[in-house]
């Protein structure tokens, strides 16, 4: 019955278009976009037909589910980045600290504050909701904010130590001065350790 009901409008498109193609009132330009719409109309059709259809979910058992020749849409969800956090001001950073009593304290005395509903940017949507005590919190840490100019200094000063760390400025004297038993510079301080023997 359904292939019949395809024939026929089949059948109706193509008399619509020798219909057109031999009345002569009708132009180029008005056919091409006679023959287009008829095209574009098929087109859309095919792409309905070829859609895979859901299953009745009324009558499926499980068994029915692990038979591979029917269609069963798989949904998948994105988790969102619950750590990722978008401040109104932007001279602030969010860092997420351990809810450990004696660090919070020591950020707090540090110019740290505890992350607020009114410190998120209106256009970030929150994955993840304040809790009745006004913490923003995520599995053990906290979120709290920060000024720039305290956070980008801790940086810079911990970037500075670990530079000199790596330089080994310090490094004590490995050379013998000759005839003694006093230690020296070493000839060439850049090159590291220099043992000269015989002396």
């Amino acid at each position: 019955m359904l292939e019949s009901k395809v024939k026929e409008t089949e059948a109706s498109q193509a008399k619509q278009v020798v219909a057109a193609m031999t009345d002569p009132k009708i132009s180029a330009a008005e056919l091409e976009k006679a023959v287009a719409a008829v095209l574009a109309k098929n087109r859309h059709a095919a792409v309905e037909a070829a859609k895979p259809k859901e299953p009745n979910w009324s009558t499926m058992t499980e068994q029915d589910a692990y038979n591979t020749s029917m269609y069963i849409p798989v949904i998948e969800h994105e988790l969102p980045d619950y750590m990722n956090m978008k401040l109104k001001d932007t001279e602030y950073e969010v860092v997420w600290a351990s809810k450990d009593q004696r660090r919070l304290g020591q950020l707090c005395a540090e110019g740290y504050e505890f992350l607020k509903p009114e410190h998120v940017a209106t256009d970030f949507k929150l994955p993840l909701l304040f809790d009745s005590e006004g913490m923003y919190r995520y599995q053990d840490v906290i979120a709290m904010r920060v000024h720039k100019r305290i956070l980008y200094g801790k940086r810079r000063k911990g970037l500075a130590i670990s530079q000199a760390q790596l330089r080994n400025n310090h490094r004590p004297p490995t050379t013998r001065i000759k005839d003694t038993f006093e230690l020296g510079e070493s000839p060439n301080p850049d090159f590291g350790s220099l043992y000269v023997p015989g002396i």
